[in-house]
């Protein structure tokens, strides 16, 4: 399955671009395609398991099932001051 991501803020730097597309396992879930990131840009370790992440604009966890043609947001946190 292609699986849309678009990246935020930090991820968007450190990926040097703010939206990917990424071809999938029919089942893999949320925590997968962290994974994949991390592995396909190791800066973004830092920031993946701390960042927001929502599917089809719904915050979601881990275990969420992703399917063909899923939007995933990339949102890691920021801070102010």
């Amino acid at each position: 399955m292609l699986v849309k991501v678009i990246l935020f803020a930090a991820a968007k730097d450190i990926a040097g671009q703010n939206r990917l597309e990424l071809s999938m396992d029919d089942s893999a879930t949320l925590g997968d395609l962290k994974s994949r990131l991390v592995e396909q840009f190791p800066g973004l370790h830092e920031i993946a398991y701390k960042s927001s992440f929502a599917v089809d604009q719904e915050y979601s966890s881990d275990t969420k099932q992703l399917h063909d043609g899923a939007e995933v947001g990339f949102i890691p946190p920021v801070s102010g001051g």
